[in-house]
């Protein structure tokens, strides 16, 4: 693994490509350095990429409270099951879905914001090492050779590529502290783990490029302090470049019994302790760990309607959010953006609860904003959504930490990190640099938790 770099030398990063949106064949395209088309669409919606937001709005107080640069704007239209006909090519199947089960069901569309800013030392990164990353190991797609600080792949030519990708957006090192919830059948809500989420990446961490990390990417420490049964609980996940040698890397500390134990299981379709069953672990963030088990096609760009520039979720109260059977529509602001569509089918002879999965990935921050799994009779099992935030001080970055999944077996879903249980919004801080590095190792999780 190669480690940031400040002394690269500029160099200009002329990349073209010809791409698919939707079903209409563009001729080449003038791409950002991180893989994007830098124009607008051909009507306008999606507008051209300028830098993404730079400068917080008026009233912010640079406390944690992200608020919502956009709050003023009104939704352009609504989509609802009486004029689903007009945009359903511009949904996904998932989003489509939840129409077909709730005839309430509403997608309010905003201006479509580009939001996204990349520090200049990753824009430079990857222009400097553009075509230098590639795919190793026995299996295809289970390792990530002469990988630097930047998109390892912004032209991506395999589903392989373009899910490498999303280890790599800039994620500055994030404290989220927060709340998760399910709402059963019935319309009750239960209260999963609070607590708070530091979130980080040693590709772009210095002070965590020490040789306990070597060959790692993606880390996350949650400690919960509530409800009380699990409060004091911790867990640290760490992401792999090489998962032949291993899955995700993970341990749990035990307040009870003060002990800190590795986690051989946190892989695959688990179901996720921390997220009420709720979940697999390889749906953390919408996918993570390992791609042995399927073989992963890049279907190509589309222009989909998704959650986007979610500030007013994180910013209200969860009992206003969360409504019976759906997240309630006042408070989710769908875009249309361009993403890359990755469709996975599962190997022959190798097991798992979802034989097809479906990805969109933003190709503005390469973020999973969207997924889909198919159960083995082709049912549509479950469906998943990030609401990203986006850092606007100048720092750049995105947060992912906020998703959320639709169970169509059960007919429940689940919502992590979301306002807290207390009724106050959610705390997000964003940090140039990582406070505290030794809460990313086992020892450490142990001195951070607390009960």
């Amino acid at each position: 693994m190669k480690v940031r770099d400040w002394k690269l030398k500029v160099t200009t990063l002329g990349l073209a490509a010809a791409v698919t949106v939707g079903t209409v064949h563009a001729v080449a395209e003038e791409l950002t350095p991180f893989g994007a088309i830098k124009g607008a669409n051909a009507d306008g919606s999606i507008p051209a990429y300028t830098g993404g937001i730079t400068t917080p709005p008026a009233g912010y107080a640079g406390d944690g409270n992200y608020i919502d640069p956009y709050g003023s704007e009104k939704p352009l239209y609504s989509i609802t099951n009486q004029n689903l006909a007009d945009y359903k090519d511009q949904l996904t199947q998932g989003t489509r879905s939840l129409f077909e089960r709730f005839p309430d069901y509403r997608v309010d569309v905003y201006p479509t914001h580009r939001s996204m800013h990349w520090p200049d030392f990753v824009l430079k990164n990857t222009a400097e090492h553009v075509g230098q990353a590639k795919l190793g190991g026995t299996v295809e797609g289970d390792r990530l050779e002469n990988a630097f600080a930047g998109i390892p792949f912004p032209a991506p030519k395999t589903g392989y590529e373009a899910l490498w990708n999303r280890y790599f957006t800039y994620i500055p090192y994030l404290e989220l502290s927060a709340g998760s919830y399910m709402v059963d059948s019935r319309g009750a809500v239960s209260l999963l783990p609070q607590g708070t989420m530091h979130k980080a990446n040693v590709i772009y961490e210095p002070k965590l490029q020490n040789a306990d990390n070597v060959g790692l990417t993606d880390m996350a420490n949650i400690v919960t302090s509530a409800p009380a049964n699990v409060a004091g609980y911790a867990q640290l996940r760490k992401e792999r470049l090489d998962y032949g040698s291993g899955g995700t890397l993970a341990w749990f500390y035990d307040p009870g019994q003060r002990r800190v134990r590795v986690a051989p299981n946190y892989t695959y379709d688990i179901p996720s302790t921390t997220f009420g069953g709720a979940t697999f672990y390889d749906e953390v963030f919408l996918f993570s760990g390992r791609m042995d088990r399927f073989n992963y096609k890049l279907v190509g760009r589309q222009e989909i309607i998704l959650p986007y520039n979610s500030y007013k979720i994180l910013q209200s109260n969860y009992k206003d959010v969360l409504g019976q059977k759906f997240l309630n529509p006042d408070f989710v602001r769908w875009e249309k953006h361009r993403v890359w569509v990755v469709e996975a089918e599962l190997k022959p002879d190798t097991r798992h609860a979802y034989k097809t999965r479906r990805y969109f990935l933003d190709e503005d921050s390469w973020v999973v904003l969207a997924t889909e799994g198919y159960d083995h009779s082709g049912a549509l099992h479950r469906v998943g959504f990030t609401y990203p935030i986006f850092e606007y001080t100048g720092l750049g970055g995105v947060s992912n930490g906020s998703y959320g999944f639709y169970d169509f077996n059960r007919g429940s879903y689940a919502f992590t990190w979301m306002g807290k249980s207390s009724g106050k919004p959610a705390e997000v801080k964003f940090y140039k640099e990582v406070r505290r590095p030794e809460m990313f190792t086992p020892r450490g999780i142990a001195s951070t938790a607390t009960r």
